[in-house]
């Protein structure tokens, strides 16, 4: 038998994904228990106040900022904030 890791270091053999295959197919369905309920929409990181902001880049620019992002493991939208929080 098969022996897997998830990317948070978790460790799962085939067995388990047969049984959660045979649960998500069942009439109960799968329920998801463990991971809470499901929330809409985007979670709020910055604050209950915050507003979206848009802001029109070329496709240069665009590019740049997404280079930026990647190179720090962060989110355009993060990269922005923390400029703005540098100013």
């Amino acid at each position: 038998m098969a022996k897997y890791t998830a990317t948070n270091g978790t460790t799962f053999t085939d067995e388990d994904i047969e049984r959660w295959a045979a649960e998500a197919e069942s009439e109960q369905g799968y329920t998801g228990d463990h991971i809470g309920p499901a929330v809409p929409g985007r979670p709020v990181s910055v604050g209950a106040e915050a507003k979206p902001f848009t802001l029109r880049l070329d496709a240069n620019r665009r590019a740049k900022l997404n280079e930026i992002a990647e190179q720090r493991h962060i989110t355009p939208s993060e990269l922005m904030r923390e400029l703005i929080d540098a100013l």
